[in-house]
């Protein structure tokens, strides 16, 4: 997987005087927008930009990143006389992806689309794949970004944070992505023309909500990073890069638990809490479980939002447990959807001026949850003074008096929706969520002396970087493949194990690099699930491979002994596995990856669909020589040699033949797993 033969690195670079950038700024008089082209004055020099219009003045400085690509930070000035407020600046880029793609072949091209937040479809699209818009905008609230939804037309394709565009023939791609500051959003459209005399290109936004900008006032944008490379390596150094600027959150540990959600949603009660910290002891003690933590999910109050107004059984009971918990050597751990309220609390009914609303005054629905009294929920103004004591009173609750450092913060996108008019009109949707985070960790650690950590979940990706110690990069899991209703829904972000596995592979290599993993749980049981003893085993063996949280989420006491032995080897290859990068191989071919390498020395081969027979064949020389590079771009060292790969959990050992390896035939949704070894 080279570029073409005979290419210097000088020539494979592209910098930012090769692409012709014509800036669109997008503001809002009232409720009317109107949109502004950016005139370019002369700089006298290539690495300097200068734009201008009456209201606007942005500079951007180019640079080098040594070894890798070039940066392009931008700084937007207002040179009126009175307050802006910014919407939206775009850039349609054109020379720059048409001089890549120009001399390739349409037809062997992809595209990487990353999505809005946790749960939003991460996948790769063939020029004639139609990226789905959900039939329904209820679905997309939750699981997509209204201002930037999928087109729903063969080629014109978009991406949040960064993208790639691939020639699969050659394993060489251009990449576009977001760096720091983080603090607007960032989409990447490509606009690829197969025919024709028209020239692809790419659309680079910045979404700004609503910001209000005072005069004479500059705002830092998010830099714009651009570079080529062969696929895996190129997406492991733009991740490396966003460690090095935005200094992220990253423990050195990685970390165990159970969770009460997905064998008891919101049936839960201190009893089955108490009863499952006991099995949980059992299974460390007399198994070798590993268990860091015990979370208590969300059934505990009396309706989201009201987080101090308990259920009758958890009335009197949280500080109990959590003592139950630490007595028994775990850390308590509690769920909070804390921007997020549901139609029926008693805080939306008591406080309606704490929801967000648009330009109008309407509240503004963040969308349904059948669990939740209502159903229909709202998103909360994290920057409405009184709402805000409100929450730090929540977490100081919650973390001092309860005695929860490890909270599990869930629907977060509810504070920054589309169209939402925030009490602080000079932050953007990015910054607002930012704050409302700072917020909580603030009051958490001033609350404890315990070490606090922040999951966030249902959170846009950019938000997390620097504010959460782990993030969840796949929709919720579930005791079944999929559920049916998702295609009809029209939406690769529906519930269940396969859409958790994409994701959480796809995003593998943001794993130690802009916090810890969340692949959300396994599900350990093999009665009580939809879920086939395939299927159950291909999604162990993904999930160790990404080497992300390992979380299990079963009623413990009902657990086989053959079951909880199995955890020792699930935790010993994901221990493994965190300590290396993932390679999700064939992610630029097929939606689901086939081929999974964890540089750590692990190599999971999957027939994620319910075909009979499938054969994968494996190009080991290839994937090593990657896997090598990969490994020095971190700091890790080249993997180890091998010439036997030893199946897990059968021990039968195979030795590939000139660097390939076939494997198969795989039945429906088998997997296998191998170990690398040397003999």
């Amino acid at each position: 997987m080279s570029g073409g033969q005979g290419e210097s690195k000088a020539e494979r670079r592209i910098s930012w005087d090769q692409v012709e950038l014509a800036p669109i700024l997008k503001l809002k008089f009232g409720i009317t927008r109107r949109t502004f082209a950016l005139e370019r004055r002369d700089t006298g020099t290539r690495a300097q930009l200068h734009f201008e219009n009456e209201y606007a003045r942005l500079v951007g400085t180019w640079k080098d990143i040594p070894g890798f690509g070039s940066r392009l930070s931008f700084e937007l000035t207002n040179v009126s006389e009175g307050s802006i407020r910014v919407t939206r600046l775009m850039f349609p880029a054109g020379a720059g992806i048409h001089s890549y793609v120009a001399s390739l072949d349409a037809s062997r091209l992809s595209f990487l689309r990353n999505g809005y937040q946790s749960w939003s479809t991460v996948r790769s699209y063939l020029p004639k794949d139609k990226p789905l818009r959900p039939w329904l905008q209820l679905v997309s609230l939750a699981s997509s970004n209204l201002a930037n939804l999928p087109s729903n037309v063969p080629g014109v394709f978009s991406s949040e944070m960064y993208a790639l565009i691939t020639d699969r023939s050659t394993g060489e791609s251009f990449l576009v992505g977001q760096d720091a500051p983080f603090d607007q959003f960032f989409y990447i459209k490509l606009n690829l023309y197969r025919h024709g005399s028209k020239q692809s290109y790419f659309e680079l936004t910045y979404d700004f909500g609503r910001k209000l900008i005072p005069p004479g006032r500059t705002v830092s944008l998010s830099a714009i990073i651009i570079a080529r490379g062969t696929t895996h390596s190129l997406q492991h150094r733009y991740f490396r890069e966003l460690r090095r600027t935005a200094a992220p959150r990253v423990p050195a540990e990685n970390v165990h638990g159970w969770s009460s959600w997905y064998y008891y949603y919101t049936r839960i009660t201190p009893d089955i809490i108490t009863r499952n910290i006991e099995a949980a002891r059992r299974a460390r003690d007399e198994h070798g479980a590993r268990i860091d933590f015990i979370q208590i999910d969300d059934g505990y109050e009396e309706a989201v939002g009201d987080w101090l107004r308990l259920r009758r059984d958890f009335d009197g009971e949280m500080r109990r447990l959590a003592d139950t918990i630490r007595d028994a050597g775990f850390r308590p751990g509690l769920w909070i959807a804390p921007f997020v309220a549901s139609r029926r609390s008693e805080l939306l009914a008591t406080h309606p001026e704490y929801v967000l609303r648009d330009e109008h005054g309407r509240r503004i629905v963040a969308g349904f949850n059948f669990f939740w009294r209502g159903r229909f929920y709202y998103g909360l103004d994290v920057t409405n003074p009184r709402f805000e004591e409100y929450i730090r009173r929540v977490i100081r609750t919650l973390v001092g008096e309860w005695g929860y450092p490890y909270l599990k913060c869930d629907f977060l996108f509810g504070a920054c929706l589309r169209g939402g008019t925030h009490h602080d009109l000079e932050l953007s949707r990015a910054e607002v969520l930012r704050r409302g985070m700072e917020m909580i960790r603030e009051e958490a650690e001033a609350a404890t002396s315990d070490e606090v950590f922040l999951v966030g979940c249902g959170m846009p990706l950019v938000t997390g970087i620097g504010t959460v110690d782990a993030m969840r990069v796949g929709p919720d899991t579930g005791g079944y493949w999929i559920e049916k209703k998702g295609a009809i829904l029209r939406t690769g972000a529906m519930v269940g194990v396969r859409n958790a596995i994409r994701n959480s592979v796809l995003r593998g290599p943001m794993h130690r690099a802009l916090w810890l993993n969340d692949p959300d749980s396994l599900m350990l049981r093999t009665g009580g699930t939809k879920l086939t003893p395939a299927q159950r085993l291909s999604q162990i063996n993904a999930l160790a491979l990404t080497g992300g949280l390992l979380l299990y989420s079963d009623d413990f006491e009902r657990l086989a002994a053959e079951t909880l032995a199995e955890i020792t080897t699930i935790q010993r290859i994901a221990g493994e596995c965190f300590t290396g990068r993932l390679l999700p191989w064939d992610m630029m071919e097929q939606e689901l990856p086939a081929i999974l390498l964890n540089t750590a020395g692990y190599l999971g081969v999957f027939n994620m669909g319910p075909k009979r027979g499938k054969t994968v064949h494996v190009p080991l020389s290839a994937i090593h020589a990657e896997a090598k590079t990969v490994n020095i771009i971190w700091d890790a060292g080249p993997p180890g040699d091998w010439n036997v790969l030893q199946e897990v959990w059968s021990g039968e050992e195979t030795r590939p033949e000139r660097g390939h390896l076939v494997v198969g035939p795989l039945g429906p949704f088998e997997s296998k797993l191998f170990r690398f070894v040397r003999k």
